[in-house]
């Protein structure tokens, strides 16, 4: 019984230090992070083709893949998520440009 409590003392403890850690990187803003995925050359490439450029502005979808700071610093570091962005942008693009307006 003894030992079960010294071990619940040193997790709460572990757990305060974890979230009070004074050496723990500080997150960056969300408006720093959606500067640099629009700063990121493959959404920069995309951004030239306008129907392209069109859906990375409007589509809910899009904004929905860095709708927090953790999905957007996912799409940062992650190319498998970026590269299923720049699929669904492009899939998106050619439907709209196949609709006759």
């Amino acid at each position: 019984m003894f030992i079960i409590g010294i071990l619940v003392v040193v997790a709460i403890f572990g757990e305060i230090f974890h979230r009070l850690n004074p050496w723990k990187k500080p997150e960056p803003a969300y408006e720093e992070l959606v500067a640099q995925i629009k700063e990121a050359d493959w959404y920069r490439e995309l951004s030239r083709d306008e129907a392209c450029r069109r859906v990375l502005e409007n589509d809910p979808h899009v904004q929905a893949y860095y709708a927090s700071t953790y999905e957007a610093q996912r799409l940062l570091t992650q190319e498998g998520f970026q590269l299923g962005l720049i699929d669904y942008v492009k899939e998106q693009a050619a439907k709209s440009q196949a609709k006759p307006h």
